[in-house]
């Protein structure tokens, strides 16, 4: 029986045609959507370690060009950590650094994992001559003594250990000697494959993890190879 021409709604035929081409562009507009909130993340995570990285260089102005110290060798010595000592830079007070700020304010938003902070300092800024690495007894505790600021990496992106454990504070770099051990420290693939990286003149880059370590004596993490 034909339908009347004045006849409302809609045939099952066409209902089913309408719910067909609605899944299709439902379909094809959430990878759409997911795509973009994930390059908004990445360019906020970007944008946080620029002012990090501001902070960074403000404390060692006003610190005769010393770096802040990261757990590595604040701990020992009763120093507040990098992010701690950073915290007035970043409008807040010292006495407000607490575990609880550092967790908000240094958390990269596209991180969804278990864990603390999302950032880690460079050690080979704190190591000294009785650490093995390659260019000891050279040291870099100040920033003037970085040979090439525009290529070494200050900070980078922690990725969660086993049972969602955190690495440190800091990356223990001036002991890796692949790109595994590289990769098991460093969120590598946190935005489409790739991570951000802080570098020593304040400047960020997102890069893939193996452009930053091709060997022990081609990598962007030690000063002494980074400048080259």
């Amino acid at each position: 029986m034909r339908r009347s021409e004045h006849q409302p709604g809609f045939s099952l035929v066409e209902l089913l045609v309408a719910i067909a081409i609605i899944a299709v562009l439902a379909a094809l507009a959430i990878p759409a959507i997911a795509g973009a909130q994930e390059r908004s993340h990445s360019v906020a995570c970007l944008g946080q370690m620029r002012q990090i990285g501001s902070a960074v260089l403000l404390y060692a102005q006003d610190n005769q060009g010393r770096f802040p110290r990261s757990g590595h060798s604040a701990g020992p010595n009763h120093e507040p950590g990098w992010a701690a000592s950073i915290a007035p830079y970043l409008g807040a007070h010292a006495a407000d650094a607490t575990a609880e700020w550092i967790n908000r304010e240094f958390r990269c938003p596209c991180k969804t994992g278990p864990g603390t902070y999302s950032y880690g300092m460079n050690v080979f800024f704190e190591v000294g001559q009785g650490d093995s690495y390659l260019g000891r007894p050279a040291t870099w505790r100040c920033s003037m003594q970085v040979p090439g600021p525009a290529r070494t990496i200050l900070l980078a992106e922690t990725r969660s250990g086993s049972g969602g454990a955190m690495t440190a504070d800091h990356f223990m770099c001036h002991q890796w000697s692949s790109l595994t051990a590289v990769k098991n420290a460093v969120a590598h693939d946190r935005h489409s494959g790739k991570s951000n990286f802080l570098f020593v003149d304040g400047h960020v880059e997102t890069l893939p993890i193996a452009d930053t370590f091709k060997s022990r004596t081609d990598n962007l993490w030690n000063p002494s190879t980074a400048g080259n």
